[in-house]
């Protein structure tokens, strides 16, 4: 009940501001903040299989930049950072893709320089090198194939970890949202070196090509240096994207550092960061720390809300949008809106 009564008055509260157009005074009046906007893709043909909660059309996209740009300046992550720091300019807004898909190059950059503007690309480097991709797109191109049951019948003749096989057999048997319980059970219940091998065995079984999938998903690393000298700004996202407060410090370590080195041997070493999956139980105090050793100036969450210049630069806040992200919403947090109700110890952002 409690939960209910707070989304009305985050609908009520949004579109209060929006349809008036107080949304706009307001943003004027509010101190200096950067909101940060991220999804992964721009829909196009290579990421045809991901589910729609990754991916935002173009012309919704277009019509965010130009909306959004008559109020605010679009910025990298990097540099709203820095003007937040220096209090310079007007309040910003940043768009952030994760993860360093193909389409980032095909579809977004045209968007950006259409415009003049800039992004940031959290890339985690293992797909950038064109031979393995994290687990998670072997599940949804399964899905893509084939009905629940038939991913974890597939799933179950491979694995060998006796924990995951029970509970992936009670989600079946329970039913509800399968695609979000299927993937918190591999997440954050199962083995993880069981979960790549298992997905990958059921992979290779329904004819997927990993190599292959992986050039015409991601990235290359001759694709980001394109994005880079088209302007966008490019951030570390590891080395396998794997959640990270599931490793031991030396582990997050290796992933945080080895992510950036790529980036300083192919590019140059990046200041800005985001924690794969992004919320707070994917990541720790050693996240933190390994962000920091590795030289990254900040560290994007996926946790809704603003950011002002007292935020802790480890525990920035983005906003995930698609295409059914309503548009009172963004506006209401870009003018400070939800930020001003925070101050009265009221939370609505999500």
């Amino acid at each position: 009940m409690k939960h209910k009564l707070k989304m009305i008055l985050r609908q009520v509260w949004a579109r209060f501001l929006y349809h008036t157009g107080l949304h706009i005074l307001l943003g004027k009046l509010m101190p200096q903040r950067l909101t940060i906007l991220t999804s992964h893709c721009v829909t196009h043909k290579t990421n045809a299989f991901l589910p729609q909660d990754m991916k935002i059309e173009g012309r919704r996209l277009e019509a965010l930049l130009d909306s959004f740009g008559k109020h605010y300046d679009w910025v990298s992550v990097g540099d709203g950072w820095s003007r937040l720091q220096s209090a310079q300019g007007r309040s910003m807004v940043a768009l952030s893709m994760d993860d360093g898909y193909h389409d980032n190059l095909e579809a977004l950059l045209p968007l950006l320089q259409k415009r003049g503007l800039s992004a940031t690309v959290y890339l985690e480097s293992r797909p950038l090198d064109g031979q393995s991709l994290n687990w998670t797109h072997k599940f949804f191109w399964l899905l893509a194939r084939m009905d629940h049951k038939q991913l974890v019948e597939r799933y179950l003749a491979h694995s060998q970890d006796p924990l995951a096989k029970q509970r992936l057999a009670e989600v079946l048997a329970a039913g509800g949202d399968l695609n979000y319980t299927l993937k918190k059970v591999l997440k954050y219940e199962a083995d993880q070196a069981d979960v790549e091998a298992s997905l990958t065995a059921a992979f290779v079984e329904a004819g997927g090509d990993e190599p292959a999938l992986c050039r015409e998903l991601y990235l290359s690393w001759d694709d980001a240096k394109a994005l880079h000298a088209g302007g966008v700004e490019l951030g570390g996202h590891t080395v396998h994207h794997w959640v990270l407060s599931g490793l031991d410090a030396a582990g997050q370590q290796q992933e945080v550092s080895g992510g950036q080195q790529r980036l300083a041997t192919q590019l140059e070493a990046s200041r800005s960061f985001a924690y794969p999956f992004g919320r707070h139980w994917d990541w720790n105090q050693d996240s933190s720390d390994a962000v920091r050793s590795a030289g990254f100036a900040t560290a994007a969450t996926t946790h809704a809300g603003t950011n002002t210049r007292s935020t802790d630069p480890m525990r920035l806040s983005r906003w995930m949008i698609d295409d059914n992200t309503p548009m009172h919403l963004m506006a209401t947090e870009l003018c400070g809106g939800f930020e001003l109700l925070r101050k009265f110890g009221l939370d609505l952002s999500e």
